[in-house]
């Protein structure tokens, strides 16, 4: 796999080629555009941190890739530990979602990344904090599902994003929504106090994502507790 990183026009193209064909998948995934067999995203090149992004980029892309696949371990544990230790007594408004929030209940879902999500007026206090470790910028999304999105890799994936709309609850509330932002339970995890939705919106989320493998053992977890 060939990654690369060039400038033009006021934008920075983070490429990838030469790569073996089951990595598409993970490309698509992450939104990728595709050109002659190339997997591409432009950034602008005025990002503050646009040079650390680059090198995380180079060194790491690889290492990114084959986690989001299950081509290799992915040491989420000590990333959301490391996280966790570095927005200690920042007082940032922070909630973990996604596989992760329900392995912290005891349900292994094997996860592939870490998805944090935060408010939009502490997106530039977690840049600084993870300025080194920044592998996509932070930027507005102009209209997506939440107000911000960028991704931090410190050892695996930690996707950042702010804000959730409105419409990410239709048909059904679900793990990362505006609904889950309002009804949110706290548990203790390796001496830090964690912010994690209603396990039943993990149900929903899976269920609209046909993840009828995580949607059974979400129900047994829920079944146990009755």
């Amino acid at each position: 796999m060939k990654i690369t990183t060039e400038e033009f026009d006021n934008k920075i193209r983070f490429s990838i080629s030469n790569f073996e064909e089951k990595y598409q998948k993970v490309f698509k995934s992450c939104f990728y555009n595709e050109l002659n067999g190339i997997y591409y995203k432009d950034f602008s090149a005025k990002y503050k941190y646009i040079n650390n992004v680059r090198k995380n980029f180079e060194l790491s892309a690889k290492d990114m890739f084959d986690q989001l696949g299950y081509y290799s371990d992915i040491p989420w544990e000590d990333a959301l530990e490391s996280f966790c230790r570095k927005v200690d007594g920042h007082n940032i408004d922070w909630w973990l979602t996604g596989s992760c929030a329900s392995c912290l209940r005891g349900i292994e879902l094997k996860p592939h990344d870490i998805d944090i999500m935060v408010n939009s007026k502490d997106i530039h206090l977690i840049e600084n904090i993870f300025a080194e470790y920044l592998i996509e910028p932070i930027v507005n999304t102009d209209g997506w599902l939440t107000k911000d999105f960028g991704v931090i890799f410190l050892k695996a994936r930690i996707d950042i994003a702010s804000d959730p709309v409105e419409n990410l609850d239709i048909p059904s509330p679900v793990d990362c929504g505006p609904t889950a932002k309002r009804n949110l339970e706290k548990i203790q995890w390796k001496g830090f106090d964690i912010k994690i939705p209603p396990i039943e919106l993990q149900l929903n989320a899976n269920k609209r994502r046909n993840r009828m493998d995580r949607v059974k053992l979400i129900e047994n977890y829920i079944a146990s507790k009755k």
